[in-house]
């Protein structure tokens, strides 16, 4: 045998062992099981991606004040938070909500360095006091939506609410670079405003019937190719699901929505891991077709 021969043959050894699969196939024996023990079939992956443009949009804004006299404090505040909502509540719009999230009580200045334990005071001025309420504009029913009707509304919640004292967008950590040293000035996709698809548990079951009816797709061609007759599903796992993610710090629990901060069609994917049973064929009895 010559070197270049048997080169080939153990490349081909090579790749018969560590080659990649999609799929696995187990052949059934006289009682069902293999010789792991483990419940005879095939496995597939099944994926579904379905095109869902946002239903809602949403503004981050805040309001603050800040007073050597916490009694003051708390007056401005509260004007404050009263005026923004009166001029929202001025335009008369149905699907425009505002949603108030945490209320920060905490000293004007300089934020303290977490990792300096903070900067000495550099007078013997009283402390003032800030209050700071992050707030959310939601406006709903925007799905289906001319896009320049929707930039002029959009616009006018913008206008409404600097107009009103409220600072648009949400508000930067100082210190995010000794967090993230990859993205030091918070630029990892964070946009002014955001385009949330929120009914995602609908497309969520559309898609599982997507990925099913692939996953079922695939295990039938192996079966044909196998000679193998394809029986009920017996395990679903799911491999990749988007919009499961644990609530923020100012949200009251998680939620299944998707979020994007341009106004595009959002992707919403699922990825399952399928096993069905299979039994051996009469005709083919097991064996797989020859080429």
């Amino acid at each position: 045998m010559t070197e270049s021969r048997l080169a080939a043959i153990v490349l081909c050894l090579a790749l018969t062992v560590v080659g990649p699969a999609r799929a696995q196939y187990f052949p059934m024996g006289q009682s069902g099981q293999g010789a792991g023990g483990d419940i005879q079939g095939v496995t597939v992956a099944g994926k579904a991606s379905i095109a869902a443009s946002p239903n809602l949009v949403e503004i981050d804004l805040e309001v603050s004040s800040a007073s050597e006299i916490t009694a003051d404090a708390i007056v401005k505040y509260r004007d404050a938070k009263r005026r923004l909502r009166d001029a929202f509540a001025a335009l008369k719009l149905d699907n425009v909500a505002v949603e108030e999230r945490g209320l920060l009580v905490d000293k004007k200045g300089m934020m303290a360095n977490p990792y300096f334990g903070g900067m000495p005071s550099m007078s013997n001025s009283k402390t003032e006091v800030q209050l700071t309420r992050k707030l959310v504009i939601k406006c709903s029913n925007i799905r289906g939506m001319d896009e320049d009707r929707l930039l002029q509304l959009i616009a006018r919640l913008l206008d409404v609410a600097q107009d009103a004292g409220a600072r648009v967008g949400k508000q930067q950590d100082p210190y995010r670079r000794y967090y993230n040293p990859y993205d030091p000035y918070g630029q990892s996709g964070e946009g002014l405003i955001r385009f949330v698809v929120d009914d995602y548990e609908k497309l969520q079951e559309e898609a599982y019937e997507k990925a099913i009816a692939d996953a079922r797709a695939r295990a039938e061609r192996l079966a044909r190719l196998s000679r193998v007759e394809l029986g009920p599903i017996v395990a679903v796992r799911e491999a990749l699901v988007p919009a499961d993610r644990p609530p923020t710090p100012d949200e009251e629990g998680p939620r299944k929505r998707l979020e994007a901060a341009k106004l595009q069609d959002i992707q919403v994917r699922v990825e399952l891991l399928v096993r069905f049973e299979v039994h051996a064929s009469p005709a083919g009895n097991g064996r797989a077709p020859n080429k």
